[in-house]
């Protein structure tokens, strides 16, 4: 039988990508106190061209907050690049009508932790996770012709 903390927190920087029919794969680097681990999360959204991708944030962090919430972890800190996203969800920036569900989803897979945090990540954290959904993103879709 497997235990699991009541308390367990984990840094975690997120990278995703997603194609032109939004659907999205994120990386996400998950940094405990003893242990870390690399994740691959699938997810879908309706890709909204004029928002910059703001959307595929969105839908990126609630899958992987969704896996993580599966696995018993209580506490987070979430990071992504996307510093608008970051901003929207910590209320330091209105969010546009058309990502009101988008961003409603991604603050209801937040509060399901005791502790959530979004934060801006730093290159280092996030480049990699992000080269690695774009570039599989990529292998997946259909040769032009």
């Amino acid at each position: 039988m497997q235990t699991t903390s009541r308390h367990r927190s984990a840094d975690v920087a997120v990278g995703y990508a997603a194609d032109r029919a939004g659907n999205g794969i994120a990386y996400a680097a998950i940094a405990t106190g003893t242990d870390r681990a690399a994740v691959r999360v699938t997810f879908g959204t309706e890709p909204l061209p004029a928002l910059d991708g703001r959307e595929l944030g969105y839908a990126a962090l609630s899958a992987v907050a969704t896996y993580l919430r599966g696995r018993g972890f209580s506490r987070l800190r979430l990071k992504i690049a996307d510093t608008v996203v970051v901003d929207e969800l910590n209320g330091r920036r209105s969010v546009p009508l058309p990502l009101a569900m988008a961003y409603v989803k991604a603050r209801c897979a937040l509060h399901g932790f005791s502790s959530a945090r979004v934060e801006r990540g730093e290159p280092i954290e996030t480049h990699d996770l992000q080269t690695r959904a774009q570039a599989e993103v990529a292998l997946r879709a259909p040769a032009a012709a």
